[in-house]
């Protein structure tokens, strides 16, 4: 360390020797980290061993043996010498954080110090004097070496030749072939693809049209070697460079094609007309094509030596080709296509959030070419293309991940279908699983694309993993240690807890809790215990994983236990109540009961309240409190068998006896009254204006009440006027007196 530090005061401008000395650093930190985990296990035994032993006796107090002596001291030896090697360890840790930031710190000096470094203008005279006087001696060296390898193609004209011949060919081939693959073939009467599914079709189809050309290049690259071709310090990395910026290029054309799709409309991405999505995808082609050439170019004046005007005419050239074909895009409308065929004139400048950062972008490169900054204005047309490349990616798979979670106005969303169709959430669990899958994938893109974009604009490798690390895997914040890793995994494993959860319910559902095999009672209690068990241990599983500590949320919830028993203690005795409710049963899902004057069927049962549904189709919401300590009517608690009891009145001349067969004769009628026991009619009194009488029956199902009611009443009043009963005047003085039996 003491090497590594020394090293690091001497070094000034070398920016390999700053990796070298990083890595060299790292290696330091992550064998100090292992030692110290070696130690403290060590550590925490002697600990253990100490602690048995005991504090030393006191002055007055009887001596120990010495062997317990000689033991507790050469625990106490080993102790202090762990303890001392762990304080070394940590100082060390901290001297290598500190040369680190140093190392990234003077990194950073050094990278802006060469994109800010001026040199003479391209306006001024000098700066084509400085090039005219460097030209003669580069284009001897090039004709050098071009002459020389010109001549060892010559001797193998041939194998040159068939090599040529056979890259052509594997072009084609695979070309026509990649056409074919990803041809569009609608079906008949088949609607128009969803953005996922385009979006679905654009992941494999720039893959495949990338094929032809990345294939080609592997195949001239590795013929040229394998004739020798490239065997020079000059032709190897040459061919090298033209590889890269060959495969870069033919990537970065295919997916420009699958995204703008120019003559597929049915699978563009993006809402454009044809002409305009043509237009935009070969300037933005243009712009890859100057991108990789500068690549190869730079690289290109690295291998042969190239004097710093010449550089400097190089990526003049490219940064300003750059700039004009950025602004030929911008200057590009970009017109959508309507539905009904026809365009939408729309403004050059539109959409103004977009292209004004970019007239920004076109005029600053210009800028700094034409003023000197030449280095500034190439590393802002690079950057320009490799961020619009990853906001690209990055764009469209937030699109996608859009589609599958939410949909849109014509097709249901995958995953709506699959919590719908396969376990059972109904819609306001449906939207907020959506929501909770939506923002975990779009993180993870915004955390893939960051250190990509950090990357591209500077930043050191070993600074980003650094800083990733520090961000996924941990940092503290007092005592406490956050984790957004384990933190995103406990969101993950409580998600998995809670689908296993409703798939199970699910099952349960359809196969065993299911009439007439189980009282519905029963299976409503067994589905939502399993529902809060499932969830309560994804719940504890989360936090567990998360790295909170359930021994904590113990003794907070100790701490509350006053508080419960004051302003929460409703809560608590509903959630009690609801408990009760589902074990011991007194009332269950499908019962009919009276609550407070109110009747209705009971809904559901959760661990807070019940929701009874009246005839009115109105939710009654009770809390479980009131059902349990209070006094419920419940008609179908044993049994859905009961008994209605109906009355009648009719003039004081009326037969009773006439009455009363009028009766018995509807009741054994109805097809929803049981035989046994038979319905039984009674004379109730009668008084010097009327006459009254009572229906008592049995019905199998108490809830079909109302409907046996009218019918009979129905029934009795036709038949008293067949009968020539006269006076006879149907009335209940309760709409519904029954009695459960």
């Amino acid at each position: 360390m003491d090497g590594a530090e020394k090293a690091l005061a001497r070094i000034s401008a070398a920016n390999d020797s700053l990796a070298d000395l990083r890595d060299q650093i790292d290696n330091v930190i992550a064998k100090a980290t292992r030692t110290a985990d070696a130690v403290r296990p060590r550590r925490e035994e002697i600990e253990r061993q100490l602690s048995k032993l005991g504090p030393p006796p006191a002055k007055d107090a009887p001596a120990e043996s010495a062997t317990v002596v000689a033991e507790r001291e050469r625990l106490a030896s080993q102790s202090a010498e762990l303890d001392q090697a762990t304080k070394t360890l940590r100082v060390t840790w901290w001297r290598a954080r500190q040369a680190i930031d140093k190392i990234t710190n003077l990194r950073l000096s050094l990278f802006v110090k060469s994109l800010t470094q001026r040199i003479s203008s391209p306006l001024f005279p000098q700066f084509w004097t400085d090039l005219s006087r460097a030209a003669p001696s580069v284009e001897w060296r090039l004709k050098y070496n071009a002459n020389d390898w010109i001549s060892s193609v010559n001797n193998q004209k041939t194998n040159v030749a068939m090599l040529l011949a056979a890259v052509v060919g594997l072009y084609l081939f695979l070309k026509g072939l990649a056409l074919a693959i990803t041809r569009y073939r609608p079906n008949q009467n088949a609607t128009p693809p969803t953005f996922f599914e385009r979006a679905a079709s654009a992941s494999w189809i720039a893959p495949v049209r990338a094929i032809p050309g990345v294939a080609a290049a592997f195949l001239l690259f590795g013929g040229l070697d394998y004739l020798g071709l490239l065997y020079d310090p000059t032709a190897a990395p040459v061919g090298a460079a033209l590889l890269n910026s060959t495969l870069i290029y033919f990537g970065v054309s295919a997916l420009i094609t699958a995204v703008f799709a120019p003559s597929q409309p049915e699978r563009r991405l993006v809402l454009l007309s044809s002409r305009s999505a043509r237009r935009i995808s070969r300037l933005m082609k243009l712009l890859a094509l100057i991108y990789c050439v500068d690549l190869f170019l730079s690289a290109f004046a690295q291998v042969f030596y190239f004097p710093l005007s010449l550089s400097v005419v190089q990526s003049l050239g490219t940064s300003l080709a750059f700039a004009f074909v950025l602004i030929g895009l911008l200057l590009t409308p970009f017109e959508a296509s309507e539905a009904g065929g026809g365009l939408k004139p729309v403004s050059r400048h539109r959409p103004l959030w977009l292209k004004l950062p970019l007239w920004v972008a076109a005029l600053a490169i210009i800028g700094c070419c034409l003023v000197g900054y030449v280095a500034l204005g190439r590393f802002l047309a690079q950057q320009l293309v490799m961020t619009g490349v990853v906001g690209l990616v990055a764009t469209l798979l937030y699109l996608a991940i859009r589609a599958f979670t939410r949909g849109n106005t014509t097709s249901r969303s995958h995953i709506s279908v699959l919590l719908e169709e396969r376990m059972g959430f109904d819609e306001t669990r449906r939207k907020q699983l959506g929501w909770l899958t939506e923002s975990v994938l779009t993180l993870g893109v915004v955390l893939a694309a960051i250190p990509v974009l950090m990357l591209q604009w500077g930043f050191s490798g070993p600074d980003i993993r650094d800083w990733s690390k520090r961000l996924l895997f941990g940092f503290e914040i007092g005592q406490f240690r956050i984790s957004l890793v384990r933190i995103l995994i406990g969101i993950a494993i409580f998600v998995a807890f809670v689908f296993i959860t409703r798939l199970v319910q699910r099952r349960l559902r359809d196969n065993i809790l299911v009439a007439p095999r189980m009282d519905p009672g029963i299976a409503n209690s067994i589905d939502t215990a399993v529902g809060y068990a499932g969830t309560g241990l994804g719940a504890i599983a989360a936090i567990s994983y998360a790295g909170f500590d359930i021994t904590n949320l113990a003794i907070v919830a100790g701490a509350l236990s006053v508080g419960i028993g004051f302003g929460l203690q409703s809560i608590v005795n509903n959630f009690v109540s609801g408990l009760i409710l589902l074990i011991e049963r007194p009332i269950k899902v499908g019962d009919l009961v009276v609550v407070g004057g109110e009747q209705g069927v009971v809904k559901r049962i959760s661990v807070r309240s019940t929701e009874i549904e009246t005839s009115d189709r109105a939710s009654l919401i009770v809390p479980n409190s009131e059902l349990v300590t209070g006094r419920v009517l419940n008609w179908t608690h044993r049994n859905a068998l009961g008994r209605i009891v109906m009355k009648f009145s009719s003039g004081p001349d009326t037969d009773p006896r006439r009455v009363l067969a009028v009766l018995s004769e509807c009741a054994n009628r109805h097809p929803n009254v049981l035989r046994e026991p038979a319905p039984v009619a009674v004379f109730e009194g009668y008084s010097p204006t009327t006459t009254d009488f009572s229906l008592r029956v049995l019905l199998p199902d108490i809830t079909h009440s109302l409907k046996v009611q009218s019918d009979l009443r129905v029934a009795i009043y036709e038949a008293l006027r067949r009968a020539h009963i006269g006076g006879s005047e149907d009335f209940a003085a309760h709409p519904a007196v029954s009695e459960a039996s």
